[in-house]
């Protein structure tokens, strides 16, 4: 049941622009053919509006969007800058671990808060459309020399 609910959330939110879009279109259609404004010029700057705001709806639509610490460590994780950085250089750098534990391998695993993942629809920065968020961790690997291994960044609901 939730796979459907999810499945459904995200086919609306693939075809909400072009929804919007119908239902806009429906709208200047409407507005040329009433007889209700008689001003052309109005009728004209009616749908220019129109047509603008869908234009900004548009370009700003996303489905998920990182808030600046969960752009900050994917760009860390992305491009593995960490790789043979001691513990106390990694505690230097990013300040105390959330969580520390063994991990595969019985390597250390230090955890930190990677800020958060935003999903929806957004209007510029505001997500008005299944507003939700999930949590980032970066996890720091590190080997049995207490060198970092490698990084991942794991997301959680």
């Amino acid at each position: 049941m939730m796979g459907i609910i999810l499945f459904l959330e995200l086919i609306l939110a693939i075809f909400m622009p072009y929804i919007m879009c119908a239902i806009i279109a429906a709208i200047i259609i409407s507005l040329i053919t009433t007889e209700k404004i008689k001003s052309k010029k109005f009728k004209i700057l009616i749908i220019i509006s129109i047509i603008l705001c869908v234009c900004i709806i548009l370009f700003n639509i996303k489905d998920e969007r990182p808030d600046d610490l969960c752009a900050e460590m994917n760009e860390i994780n992305d491009n593995q800058s960490l790789i043979g950085l001691t513990k106390e250089q990694v505690v230097e750098l990013l300040g105390e671990p959330m969580d520390k534990y063994d991990g595969k391998e019985d390597n250390e695993v230090y955890r930190y808060d990677a800020g958060s993942m935003d999903r929806g629809l957004f209007f510029f920065n505001k997500a008005i459309i299944f507003d939700s968020s999930y949590g980032c961790w970066l996890n720091v690997i590190f080997d049995e020399n207490d060198k970092v291994k490698h990084t991942t960044i794991k997301y959680f609901g």
